[in-house]
């Protein structure tokens, strides 16, 4: 995979630290990638009708100050601002459809107004449902110098759209790993032995248990394919089998193992146009303490399109 081209990080120029934009700035620098800093101004139709003449012009010019004063301080040769107007998701995306940014990355629940840990506000659902590329949504605080970087993957699908998704999620946590200057990333796979309840319920103990063994086994075995066909880049202290089911395991694993970074797809149906994240995916974000990146499989098209606009 490709080192990032173009990326795209979207801030709140009006707030006191940045996040999203310290993780940018590096990310930029460590690949050589070109960085658009934006901010999305929103003035709701209805507010038209009876703000005072001119300032929503004033707004927007005061904002756009703000933003170029930001991008001022940023150590980077080849930065440059935009100030994009309307529903701040729909902006972000025309403005990657536009550009053709690599990479969006944003804080975690900016658009939220709450303080500590907290879920996805309303902008990220709808990037991670929407946007073309990978999304980074960086969570609040001191980012960590060297992060733990997991990928989750399911190894034991067969079909072809999911397994050319955990290529895609492997290479991608690879590639974020070097950039990010840290150890190889770890491989996440959550297991649940098929028909579990029922063949419990019929089999002897020990028959159980060696339908338990095997269905182990045959994940680990998938897991370890993957792994191997990344010519030696993970040994098996990087390659973690779970079992149980993708949105417990997922959150515990990186709570208990201090995890800064989770790379994970969304739903495995390439040539698919419209709104794609998977019920699971939705499921494990909404309990997901880290930052997080998301990818789409190949052949996912946007519904936002720069022609209705």
């Amino acid at each position: 995979m490709e080192l990032f081209r173009s990326i795209l990080v979207d801030i709140d120029a009006t707030a006191s630290s940045q996040p999203a934009l310290d993780r940018a700035i590096l990310l930029a620098r460590t690949s050589g990638a070109t960085l658009t800093i934006a901010d999305a101004v929103t003035v709701p139709d209805y507010a038209r009708h009876y703000l005072p003449p001119g300032i929503e012009e004033r707004l927007v010019r005061e904002r756009r100050l703000q933003l170029a004063q930001i991008a001022r301080q940023v150590s980077l040769g080849h930065a440059q601002t935009k100030l994009l107007v309307g529903r701040p998701a729909t902006a972000l995306i025309e403005e990657v459809l536009r550009s053709n940014h690599d990479l969006v990355v944003r804080s975690h629940a900016r658009d939220l107004a709450t303080s500590g840990p907290s879920g996805f506000g309303a902008v990220d659902m709808e990037l991670l449902r929407k946007c073309p590329c990978p999304v980074l949504l960086v969570r609040q605080g001191q980012a960590a110098t060297a992060p733990r970087i997991a990928c989750a993957v399911d190894a034991s699908a067969e079909d072809p759209d999911t397994q050319a998704l955990n290529q895609k999620l492997v290479e991608f946590a690879l590639m974020m790993a070097g950039c990010l200057e840290s150890t190889s990333p770890t491989l996440l796979h959550a297991w649940t032995p098929f028909a579990e309840r029922a063949v419990r319920k019929y089999a002897l103990d020990d028959e159980f248990g060696v339908y338990l063994e095997k269905a182990r086994q045959r994940a680990g075995a998938s897991l370890t394919r993957i792994a191997r066909s990344f010519d030696g880049r993970f040994d098996a202290g990087s390659l973690v089998l779970r079992r149980g089911e993708p949105q417990d395991v997922i959150p515990e694993f990186v709570v208990s193992e201090g995890v800064d970074v989770l790379v994970m797809g969304t739903v495995a149906r390439g040539r698919i146009s419209g709104m794609l994240i998977g019920n699971t995916a939705e499921r494990v974000l909404r309990k997901l303490p880290c930052s997080v990146v998301t990818v789409k499989p190949d052949g996912f098209v946007s519904p936002v399109r720069l022609e209705d606009r």
